[in-house]
């Protein structure tokens, strides 16, 4: 299954969403990651999320270098 498919708890969401915006506390860190371990699905989920933030930072970051190039 797809890990898209798969309906998540609310309480899993959220855990998902504070770590990709490192917002989780070491020991919810530390909790959250040892239940990464053990469930692939979650895991591709939450390095996903990780990834399309990264990825959104940078469009964002070229997006304003680029605005300002066509300012100036």
């Amino acid at each position: 299954m797809d890990f898209l498919e798969k309906e998540l708890h609310p309480v899993i969401e959220e855990f998902v969403n504070d770590y990709t915006e490192e917002r989780l506390t070491t020991i919810e860190r530390d909790t959250f990651e040892e239940v990464l371990v053990s469930d692939d699905n979650l895991r591709k989920l939450a390095f996903s999320a990780k990834d399309g933030k990264s990825l959104m930072e940078r469009l964002r970051v070229m997006r304003s270098i680029k605005n300002e190039t066509m300012i100036n």
